[in-house]
């Protein structure tokens, strides 16, 4: 059976975790399961971050977080992109995603 993209109808703001680049976040509008691509939009890189235990499912929960929040690196938002090599997608809730919005580029 043919795998085909899973697109949604609603919108989902998410972590997306790549083998080679590492972690973005933004408005996930497909993922292609066989192809591993992801079409995102409002995309941005996450360089460096601090959240409230370091791991990726909890910047997922809880966002940029604790002491050192400000010294994350997120990088600015580009309107589209398609990433490639796609090995993860992590839905953030919404006190996640206020914390990528409200944060300055670096």
């Amino acid at each position: 059976m043919k795998k085909k993209a899973v697109t949604r109808a609603s919108e989902m703001y998410a972590i997306i975790a790549n083998e080679r680049y590492g972690l973005y976040v933004g408005i996930v509008d497909e993922y292609n399961v066989t192809t591993r691509v992801v079409r995102a939009r409002e995309v941005r890189h996450v360089a460096r971050w601090y959240g409230r235990t370091g791991g990726i499912t909890s910047l997922a929960v809880y966002g940029l977080c604790g002491p050192e929040a400000a010294q994350s690196r997120i990088g600015a938002p580009v309107v589209s992109a398609t990433l490639t090599g796609i090995v993860n997608v992590f839905e953030c809730t919404k006190i996640a995603r206020s914390t990528f919005e409200n944060s300055v580029q670096s």
